[in-house]
Protein backbone atom coordinates (compact mmCIF):
# COMPACT_ATOMS: atom_id res chain seq x y z
CA UNK A 1 0.00 0.00 0.00
CA UNK A 2 1.65 3.37 -1.07
CA UNK A 3 1.15 6.59 1.17
CA UNK A 4 0.95 9.50 -1.39
CA UNK A 5 1.83 13.28 -0.21
CA UNK A 6 4.48 15.15 0.98
CA UNK A 7 7.14 13.44 3.94
CA UNK A 8 6.74 15.57 7.07
CA UNK A 9 9.78 16.08 9.02
CA UNK A 10 9.23 16.02 12.80
CA UNK A 11 8.67 19.42 14.75
CA UNK A 12 11.91 20.99 15.84
CA UNK A 13 13.14 19.85 18.95
CA UNK A 14 12.57 23.19 21.74
CA UNK A 15 15.69 23.48 23.71
CA UNK A 16 15.36 23.92 27.83
CA UNK A 17 16.46 26.86 29.25
CA UNK A 18 19.34 26.03 31.56
CA UNK A 19 21.79 28.48 34.08
CA UNK A 20 24.73 29.41 32.19
CA UNK A 21 27.61 30.40 33.84
CA UNK A 22 30.82 30.24 30.96
CA UNK A 23 29.72 33.71 28.75
CA UNK A 24 27.17 36.12 28.00
CA UNK A 25 23.63 35.15 28.64
CA UNK A 26 20.61 34.60 26.12
CA UNK A 27 17.42 35.04 27.62
CA UNK A 28 15.73 32.91 25.05
CA UNK A 29 18.26 29.70 26.30
CA UNK A 30 19.21 31.18 29.94
CA UNK A 31 17.51 31.23 33.03
CA UNK A 32 18.55 34.97 34.22
CA UNK A 33 17.31 37.83 36.16
CA UNK A 34 16.99 41.17 33.71
CA UNK A 35 20.12 43.10 33.66
CA UNK A 36 17.87 46.31 34.24
CA UNK A 37 16.02 44.44 37.72
CA UNK A 38 19.84 44.08 38.36
CA UNK A 39 20.59 47.80 38.35
CA UNK A 40 17.58 49.39 40.28
CA UNK A 41 18.28 52.86 40.46
CA UNK A 42 21.17 53.33 38.00
CA UNK A 43 19.29 55.69 36.11
CA UNK A 44 20.46 54.04 33.16
CA UNK A 45 18.25 56.15 30.83
CA UNK A 46 20.23 59.42 32.05
CA UNK A 47 23.57 58.38 30.48
CA UNK A 48 21.83 58.90 26.79
CA UNK A 49 19.80 62.29 27.80
CA UNK A 50 23.34 63.41 29.70
CA UNK A 51 25.00 62.55 26.75
CA UNK A 52 27.79 60.75 28.99
CA UNK A 53 30.48 58.57 28.79
CA UNK A 54 31.61 56.22 31.20
CA UNK A 55 33.58 53.22 32.37
CA UNK A 56 32.56 50.53 33.77
CA UNK A 57 34.70 47.55 35.03
CA UNK A 58 34.36 44.43 37.12
CA UNK A 59 35.73 40.95 37.61
CA UNK A 60 34.81 38.09 35.01
CA UNK A 61 31.76 36.47 34.96
CA UNK A 62 29.80 39.33 36.67
CA UNK A 63 27.22 39.82 33.78
CA UNK A 64 28.93 42.54 32.10
CA UNK A 65 28.61 41.77 28.60
CA UNK A 66 25.03 39.82 29.57
CA UNK A 67 24.25 43.31 30.40
CA UNK A 68 25.47 45.46 27.76
CA UNK A 69 23.41 43.34 25.06
CA UNK A 70 20.65 43.49 26.60
CA UNK A 71 20.72 47.25 27.57
CA UNK A 72 21.33 47.76 23.58
CA UNK A 73 18.47 45.51 22.54
CA UNK A 74 16.66 47.51 25.33
CA UNK A 75 17.60 50.86 23.76
CA UNK A 76 16.80 50.07 20.00
CA UNK A 77 13.23 48.17 20.86
CA UNK A 78 12.77 51.76 21.92
CA UNK A 79 13.50 54.04 19.17
CA UNK A 80 15.06 56.70 21.34
CA UNK A 81 17.96 55.70 19.95
CA UNK A 82 20.89 53.46 17.80
CA UNK A 83 22.81 51.39 20.09
CA UNK A 84 25.75 48.91 19.08
CA UNK A 85 27.62 46.72 21.04
CA UNK A 86 31.43 46.28 20.08
CA UNK A 87 33.94 43.63 21.72
CA UNK A 88 37.18 44.86 21.18
CA UNK A 89 39.11 41.63 22.56
CA UNK A 90 40.66 40.95 18.71
CA UNK A 91 42.49 43.42 19.46
CA UNK A 92 44.72 42.22 22.36
CA UNK A 93 48.20 41.97 21.78
CA UNK A 94 48.03 45.01 19.22
CA UNK A 95 50.24 47.77 21.17
CA UNK A 96 50.65 49.69 17.51
CA UNK A 97 48.11 51.90 16.54
CA UNK A 98 48.48 51.24 12.88
CA UNK A 99 46.83 47.69 13.39
CA UNK A 100 45.14 48.03 16.61
CA UNK A 101 42.79 51.00 15.47
CA UNK A 102 41.66 49.53 11.96
CA UNK A 103 41.14 46.35 14.31
CA UNK A 104 38.73 48.47 16.17
CA UNK A 105 36.95 49.77 13.16
CA UNK A 106 36.19 46.40 11.70
CA UNK A 107 35.11 45.33 14.32
CA UNK A 108 32.73 48.13 15.50
CA UNK A 109 31.31 46.91 11.07
CA UNK A 110 30.91 43.76 12.06
CA UNK A 111 28.49 43.85 15.72
CA UNK A 112 26.85 46.45 13.63
CA UNK A 113 26.03 43.82 11.19
CA UNK A 114 25.42 41.21 13.69
CA UNK A 115 22.90 43.22 15.91
CA UNK A 116 21.81 46.34 14.13
CA UNK A 117 19.78 46.37 10.46
CA UNK A 118 21.83 47.42 7.31
CA UNK A 119 21.03 50.72 6.87
CA UNK A 120 22.58 51.72 10.76
CA UNK A 121 25.84 49.96 9.62
CA UNK A 122 29.22 52.02 9.94
CA UNK A 123 31.46 52.37 6.45
CA UNK A 124 35.01 51.87 7.13
CA UNK A 125 37.24 54.94 6.94
CA UNK A 126 39.89 55.00 4.66
CA UNK A 127 42.02 57.81 7.26
CA UNK A 128 45.13 57.44 9.66
CA UNK A 129 44.54 55.29 11.93
CA UNK A 130 45.06 58.24 14.31
CA UNK A 131 42.12 59.42 13.41
CA UNK A 132 40.09 56.44 11.82
CA UNK A 133 38.26 55.56 14.59
CA UNK A 134 36.80 59.37 15.29
CA UNK A 135 36.33 59.50 11.83
CA UNK A 136 34.22 56.03 11.52
CA UNK A 137 32.22 57.48 15.10
CA UNK A 138 31.74 60.97 13.62
CA UNK A 139 30.34 59.68 10.23
CA UNK A 140 27.96 56.70 12.17
CA UNK A 141 26.25 59.21 14.23
CA UNK A 142 25.56 61.64 10.95
CA UNK A 143 24.42 58.01 9.21
CA UNK A 144 22.05 56.59 12.05
CA UNK A 145 20.40 60.61 12.41
CA UNK A 146 18.13 62.10 13.97
CA UNK A 147 18.63 59.29 16.54
CA UNK A 148 21.74 59.77 18.62
CA UNK A 149 24.27 56.88 18.50
CA UNK A 150 24.95 54.87 21.26
CA UNK A 151 28.40 52.90 21.37
CA UNK A 152 29.13 49.83 23.95
CA UNK A 153 32.64 49.12 24.14
CA UNK A 154 33.44 45.50 25.62
CA UNK A 155 36.61 44.05 26.55
CA UNK A 156 38.58 47.58 26.37
CA UNK A 157 40.94 46.53 28.75
CA UNK A 158 42.70 44.18 26.11
CA UNK A 159 43.86 47.18 24.76
CA UNK A 160 47.54 48.60 25.81
CA UNK A 161 50.16 51.18 25.50
CA UNK A 162 50.02 53.22 22.25
CA UNK A 163 46.82 51.45 20.97
CA UNK A 164 44.83 52.55 24.61
CA UNK A 165 46.41 55.87 24.26
CA UNK A 166 44.92 56.37 21.01
CA UNK A 167 41.47 54.91 21.05
CA UNK A 168 40.67 57.33 24.38
CA UNK A 169 42.25 60.33 22.71
CA UNK A 170 39.62 59.35 19.45
CA UNK A 171 37.37 59.47 21.76
CA UNK A 172 38.01 62.40 23.66
CA UNK A 173 38.37 64.32 20.08
CA UNK A 174 34.81 63.88 19.45
CA UNK A 175 33.18 64.15 23.24
CA UNK A 176 33.08 67.96 23.19
CA UNK A 177 31.46 68.10 19.27
CA UNK A 178 29.25 65.12 20.82
CA UNK A 179 25.46 64.85 19.71
CA UNK A 180 23.13 64.07 16.84
CA UNK A 181 24.55 63.61 13.98
CA UNK A 182 27.89 64.93 15.12
CA UNK A 183 29.46 62.22 17.10
CA UNK A 184 28.13 59.55 19.94
CA UNK A 185 25.65 60.91 22.70
CA UNK A 186 26.93 58.11 24.77
CA UNK A 187 29.95 55.30 24.87
CA UNK A 188 30.73 52.79 27.49
CA UNK A 189 33.74 51.39 28.43
CA UNK A 190 33.90 48.26 29.72
CA UNK A 191 36.39 45.85 31.14
CA UNK A 192 38.29 44.13 34.48
CA UNK A 193 39.73 46.94 35.34
CA UNK A 194 39.46 51.30 35.45
CA UNK A 195 41.60 52.32 32.50
CA UNK A 196 40.26 55.46 32.08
Amino acid sequence: MAISGAVRSPPPEKRSRFFNTTGPCNPERHYMLSPSRRLVGAQLDRYIKDELYWVLHAPRQTGKTTFLQSWMREINISGAAIACYVSVERCQGLTDIERAIPAIGRAMIQFAKDFLPAEADPVFSEVEPSGLLSDMLQRWAVQVAPLPLVVLFDEVDVLQDQALVSFLRQLRSGFASRGVGKFPVSVAMVGMRDFA
